[in-house]
């Protein structure tokens, strides 16, 4: 199996305190080959630059499209890595 990340941007956000904080926004893929098939699985990773926080959501999906836009929502709405997990759970039911 072949993994890698596609890095996507970084978002410079101010948190309550006022405190600016960066995160870089990653999408995930990993070739999967299972009994004669072969495909791809994407996922999502978002890192805060400050303190080293990761939150990884592999496996999200089977289709690039549907990847790109969870990203651009990720993005849009400012997720973060402890939000990542509940966000995905909601946008997956």
């Amino acid at each position: 199996m072949e993994t890698g990340e596609l890095f996507l941007e970084t978002l410079h956000v101010k948190d309550e305190a006022g405190v600016e904080r960066s995160f870089d926004y990653y999408i995930l893929l990993e070739h999967l080959e299972l009994e004669g098939y072969s495909g791809e699985s994407y996922g999502v990773k978002i890192e805060e630059k400050e303190t080293g926080e990761v939150a990884i959501a592999p496996d999200v999906t089977c289709r690039s499209s549907v990847i790109y836009q969870l990203a651009q929502t990720l993005l849009l709405h400012q997720v973060t890595p402890c939000t990542l997990v509940d966000v995905i759970q909601d946008w997956l039911s």
